[in-house]
C-alpha cells in the first residue's frame, strides 16, 4: 500500500495541496444484525473496536507491503532526503510513508510524453514520470504512444513511427492542448529528467510485440546504462518476452507486466515481474491478494478519476498513475503513514533478508 518516503517534523499535519486527510469513520447502523436496538453507548464503543481493528490492519499492510516494494521506495526517497524540500526537519525522528505518485505520460500541463510533461511532473512532485517508448526507423528508442503520427500530427501527417528516421521525427511538427512539439528520443527524456532534479524518475513502457522485443530491450537497456540511470529507471511492458529479456540481462533491475484484461477474463502476470500496473477499475482484494502472494506490487492507472485513486489506495494498491502530477500527489499523501527510525530500520531489514 505504501511506499514513498519523506522525513516529517514529528506531527502528521499538512497544509494546501499536500494536506493529510483522514478517511472518514464508517457511519453505524442503529439497528443490529438481529433486529434489536443498539445504544449510541454501543455504537461509540463498536467505533473504536473497529478503529483499533483498521489501524492493525492498515500498520500489517504496511509492513508487508514495504517489505515488496522499498527497493524502489527507500531508493527514491533517499534521494529526497539528500536533495530536496521533502525533508522537513532533519533532526526528526519520523519519516512519512506513502504509496507511490506516477504522472501518465507526464504532467498534463504540456503534451504527452513531451520533454516539458517530463520536466514538470518532476518539478511538481512526482515520484516516476510514465512515458512509452518504440524504435523508429533507425532504430533509435523515441517517446511516442502511438504506432501512428496522425492523432497528435500538426500537419496531419499519418505514418508509421517505425517508419520514419530519428531526424524526420524531430522535424515532424505534433501538436496537443494547443501547444506545439517534437517528439523526444529517449536519451533526452532522461536527460531532462536527471536535470529537472536528483530523485524523479520514468517509468519506461515499452511498446512491442513478442517478435519485436529483442531489439527494442537490446536498444533501451542500452540508453539507461549508458547515461547510468538504472536506479531512477522502472520498466514495464505487455509483452512477457521484453520483461524476461531484460530480467536476464539486469536482474536487479525493476521490470513490471503492464496488464490490460477483458472484464471477466483472468489476469496474469510473469512470476519474475517486479511489479504490476493494470487500471484501477480492474482491481480488487482477490487481484491485491495474488499479487501479495506472489510478493508483487500492484499500481493502479486511474486517469484523472482520482476517486477511484483513493479507492484503490484504500484497497491496498501499492501507488496510482494519473494525468497531473499534483494530483496524484495529493491523494497518495492522503495515505501516507508515519513511521520512526526504528521502524525503517525494521523495514529495511525485511526488505534485505527477502
Amino acid at each position: 500500500m505504501t511506499n514513498g518516503m519523506t522525513r516529517g517534523d514529528g506531527m502528521n499535519t499538512r497544509t494546501g495541496d499536500d494536506a493529510v486527510v483522514e478517511s472518514p469513520s464508517v457511519v453505524p447502523s442503529t439497528v443490529s444484525s438481529d433486529g434489536t436496538a443498539v445504544t449510541a453507548a454501543s455504537r461509540e464503543k463498536g467505533d473504536r473496536s473497529r478503529t483499533r481493528r483498521n489501524c492493525l490492519i492498515q500498520l500489517i499492510v504496511l509492513l508487508i507491503s514495504l517489505s515488496l516494494v522499498a527497493g524502489i521506495a527507500l531508493a527514491a526517497n533517499l534521494r529526497r532526503r539528500e536533495h530536496g524540500g521533502s525533508v522537513v526537519s532533519p533532526s526528526s525522528s519520523d519519516w512519512f510513508v506513502r504509496p507511490l505518485a506516477i504522472v501518465h505520460r507526464g504532467d498534463d500541463s504540456a503534451p504527452e510524453n513531451s520533454l516539458r510533461a517530463i520536466a514538470n511532473a518532476g518539478a511538481r512532485g512526482a515520484d516516476y514520470s510514465e512515458i512509452d517508448v518504440r524504435l523508429d526507423a533507425d532504430g533509435t528508442p523515441v517517446v511516442f504512444h502511438d504506432r501512428r503520427t496522425g492523432r497528435l500530427s500538426a500537419d496531419h501527417v499519418d505514418v508509421q513511427v517505425k517508419d520514419l528516421t530519428t531526424r524526420e521525427l524531430q522535424h515532424m511538427p505534433m501538436r496537443q492542448h494547443g501547444e506545439n512539439y517534437h517528439i523526444p528520443t529517449l536519451a533526452q527524456a532522461i536527460d531532462t529528467a536527471q536535470h529537472v532534479n536528483d530523485h524523479t524518475g520514468l517509468l519506461l513502457d515499452l511498446k512491442t510485440d513478442d517478435a519485436h522485443a529483442p531489439a527494442l530491450t537490446d536498444a533501451v537497456m542500452a540508453q539507461v546504462e549508458e547515461a547510468e540511470f538504472a536506479d531512477r529507471t522502472m520498466l514495464m511492458s505487455t509483452s512477457d518476452r521484453a520483461i524476461s529479456l531484460i530480467h536476464k540481462r539486469h536482474p536487479d533491475w525493476s521490470v513490471g507486466k503492464c496488464v490490460s484484461p477483458v472484464p471477466g477474463s483472468t489476469i496474469e502476470w510473469p512470476k519474475d515481474s517486479s511489479f504490476v500496473v493494470m487500471r484501477g477499475d480492474r482491481i480488487n482484494l482477490a487481484v491485491l491478494a495474488r499479487a501479495r502472494r506472489d510478493n508483487i506490487p500492484v499500481f493502479a492507472g486511474v486517469s484523472d478519476d482520482y476517486r477511484r485513486g483513493n479507492s484503490t489506495l484504500s484497497l491496498g494498491a501499492d501507488g496510482i498513475l494519473g494525468g497531473n502530477a499534483r494530483k496524484v500527489v495529493r491523494t497518495v499523501t492522503r495515505h501516507e503513514i508515519r513511521v520512526d527510525d526504528e521502524g525503517l530500520k525494521h523495514l529495511t531489514g525485511l526488505v534485505s533478508s527477502n
